[in-house]
């Protein structure tokens, strides 16, 4: 077994779990049940799986008093075997880890901040005034422009570009393809029906513990900044304009798009291909369902859905729409 492997004595101190069998066997890596080896650790959360628990080859299974009786290996018992899976997992990853280094074919300039800590690959490009956190990942080809700011632990994936004057905070995870602080899309038509450009001035402030999924995009401010809160979990193409604010701890899945200026609140969750047009507010602890069309501010935390129909002609839509509207009001009950 390797080093980086834990005892199950560790772990269950460490995540306050009830251990049955010997504190010093060790685990290096996670697995399901049905793939599991010597020196895996899996779980059992899903009854539907209970099956496949007095079949597995684990070295340990997390899962609850319930199921202990059927588990043919040591068990670490908890009340929630998913969340503590996940923790563990999170100790056993080493995909994110890294020595520090600079690659000679990595541009660095004089006038940038680099811990001997950091790691920078080749292709990267740091430019004047970038200040960047302790043991910060820069990965090849990634972009990192003028007086942007990226806080300690944090992991950018190849090919992210991090333009002028944004900043990032603490561990954050930035997968492929990243944009952040684009410009916005402001635009104003003159009298001959022609656009003129609106300078993107204000910047993009990340908080801390964010995770970015691939090839999203989070454009600049207008004016003032995009603001995204601590905790937040993006998923990969998720399209945000300027100055729009999400709050902490909230996730949202993928090919969403949330138009400029719009308000998320704290602790939201919202599912994939969801459009939040521009200028609007929702709620703390609001859950959008897919593909839920939000064109009016959300006051009052909830489930939402929409998007009942498939495509049709807009006439049809809007007098569909209305009547479906009415049915609530011309029921007799309100259940």
């Amino acid at each position: 077994m390797p080093d980086d492997s834990l005892t199950l004595g560790e772990l269950a101190s460490r995540f306050g779990c009830e251990l049955i069998g010997d504190h010093e066997i060790r685990v290096n890596k996670v697995s399901t049940l049905q793939d599991a080896d010597h020196g895996s650790i899996s779980f059992l959360a899903n009854p539907v799986y209970r099956p496949l628990l007095n079949q597995t080859k684990a070295s340990a299974v997390i899962l609850t008093r319930e199921d202990q009786q059927s588990s043919p290996c040591a068990s670490l018992i908890c009340e929630d075997p998913y969340l503590v899976f996940t923790r563990i997992s999170s100790l056993l990853d080493y995909s994110k880890s890294f020595p520090p280094e600079r690659h000679p074919a990595a541009f660095i300039h004089e006038v940038a901040n680099v811990p001997e800590s950091c790691n920078v690959q080749a292709g990267a490009f740091i430019a004047e005034g970038v200040n960047l956190g302790e043991s910060v990942y820069i990965g090849a080809n990634s972009v990192i422009e003028k007086n942007a700011r990226i806080g300690d632990n944090s992991w950018v994936a190849p090919n992210v570009t991090v333009m002028n004057d944004c900043v990032i905070g603490n561990r954050a995870v930035i997968h492929p393809g990243v944009v952040i602080g684009g410009d916005g899309y402001g635009f104003s038509e003159n009298k001959d029906h022609a656009w003129e450009k609106i300078p993107q001035v204000g910047a993009v402030i990340i908080g801390d513990d964010v995770e970015i999924g691939a090839n999203t995009t989070i454009d600049r401010g207008a004016l003032s900044n995009t603001v995204i809160g601590n905790g937040v979990k993006l998923d990969n193409q998720i399209m945000i304009a300027h100055n729009v604010v999400i709050g902490d701890h909230t996730a949202i899945v993928a090919s969403t798009s949330i138009a400029g200026s719009s308000k998320i609140g704290k602790f939201c969750r919202i599912s994939g291909q969801v459009g939040i047009t521009g200028h609007v507010e929702i709620a703390d602890h609001t859950t959008l369902t897919a593909r839920t069309s939000v064109m009016k501010s959300i006051s009052k935390a909830g489930i939402y859905s929409s998007n009942l129909f498939p495509h049709q002609k807009i006439k049809d839509w809007q007098k569909n729409v209305a009547k479906f509207r009415r049915l609530k009001k011309s029921e007799k009950s309100d259940d």
